[in-house]
């Protein structure tokens, strides 16, 4: 019984070591601009930096894309249907604006074929201490890695 208590101690506090000893991904981050940065006479503040998964395209603009995308449907499928009782030149200006509505629609629909793709990661607010203090913006790879333009 004495075995097993000491067993299942050790495992936990192996398991808090770990835990404790695991980098996030923001302390990765802090690393590879502190590296960058160990030479250089600039201090920096970590205090307000925000990390941030970087898309390609945001999930909410893409969202956003699509129900702004099936709107459009709805309306044009009403001005379609006003049109036939309308006189021609009433028929002439719903028809522009449906055009025009038709164009938005084929731009949302180009939006819709990239799908949202993860490209990265973005450290923002990283403020320099000093005479001229500015907030700096990093990014990273996706595996954290290394800084990238």
């Amino acid at each position: 019984m004495k075995n097993h208590c000491l067993a299942f101690l050790i495992g936990i506090i192996s398991v808090a070591l770990y835990s404790c000893g695991k980098k996030t991904d923001k302390d990765r981050a802090i690393a590879l601009v502190e590296s960058k940065y160990e030479n250089s006479s600039k201090d920096l503040n970590f205090d307000d930096a925000k990390l941030d998964s970087l898309y390609n395209i945001s999930p909410q603009a893409y969202s956003d894309s699509i129900k702004k995308g099936d709107e459009l449907d709805v309306t044009l499928a009403e001005l379609e249907s006003q049109i036939e009782h309308l006189s021609q030149a009433e028929s002439d200006s719903v028809g522009l604006i449906s055009a025009k509505l038709t164009k938005e629609r084929y731009r949302l629909l180009d939006l819709k074929k990239i799908k949202p793709q993860f490209i990265g990661w973005k450290l923002s607010g990283v403020a320099t201490v000093g005479d001229r203090s500015k907030i700096l913006s990093f990014n990273f790879d996706k595996e954290m890695t290394k800084i990238v333009p």
